[in-house]
């Protein structure tokens, strides 16, 4: 069995029960504190704020965990950036940091297609990648926009595709929205998917696009928008050649 699986097992072990999970958050403590510490760019101790931070993050990673879309660590990666960020936001200290973003968080979790599983949590490290200034300034312009439809962008990845089909699906839902004539100013209008022409245009279920809501409306306000740098990490940006700005 490799690291990866293992971890993966012993991740689902930890949600069935308090007990359990006290002993992996202990015996996992240096892996957080290291994930934790990627995600800020400084060391982290375990007396420190952004610690209870993580550690109460990868709890709540244990508790949602879905072994069939993806690696644990992975997402607990995600799950302790999205956490921090919002530690900062609310401590009014994040100009003082970076905050990464990964093309994972669109994409969704591209870790179960590496090569090499042996790399496990290497891999999940990974996902720790800092942004430019300009990017940054990006994401915070962004932020505040999601903000009026109701959707926080670094939670995004709880609501992106992992499977194939579901990606697909997406990227033809994407396509309906900016098919002459384009449906973006119907969405800012009523901060809402026009469900019923989208499926007019496109062989997509309602429940796919309910699923998806959060994603597809970011997806959609990136493109139609000035977001050069973020929409760089939509995975179907090629599809979409002239996006109308509103």
């Amino acid at each position: 069995m490799n690291d990866t699986k293992a971890a993966n097992e012993r991740a689902l072990r930890a949600s069935t029960g308090l007990e359990e999970l006290d002993r992996f958050l202990t015996e996992e403590q240096q892996h957080i504190l290291r994930l934790a510490g990627k995600v800020l760019g400084k060391k982290i101790s375990p007396g420190d704020e952004e610690y209870s931070v993580a550690l109460s993050a990868v709890s709540e990673a244990v508790k949602s965990y879905d072994a069939d879309k993806g690696d644990f660590w992975t997402y607990a990666a995600y799950v302790i950036k999205s956490r921090e960020t919002n530690y900062y936001r609310k401590n009014a200290r994040t100009a003082e940091h970076e905050f990464p973003v990964s093309p994972e968080l669109f994409e969704g979790d591209t870790a179960e297609d590496e090569a090499d599983r042996a790399l496990g949590r290497d891999i999940s490290d990974k996902t720790a990648v800092f942004v430019d200034t300009a990017l940054r300034d990006e994401l915070d312009e962004l932020d505040g926009v999601l903000q009026e439809y109701g959707i926080d962008f670094y939670d995004l990845v709880e609501c992106s595709p992992k499977a194939r089909k579901s990606k697909e699906s997406c990227a033809e839902v994407i396509k309906a929205i900016f098919t002459p004539p384009p449906l973006m100013n119907e969405i800012i209008r009523t901060r809402q998917l026009p469900i019923k022409k989208i499926i007019e245009r496109r062989n997509v279920s309602k429940k796919l696009i309910d699923r998806h809501r959060k994603y597809l409306i970011s997806s959609a306000v990136i493109l139609a928008g000035d977001y050069p740098g973020i929409a760089e990490y939509l995975p179907f940006k090629k599809d979409i050649e002239d996006p109308e700005k509103p």
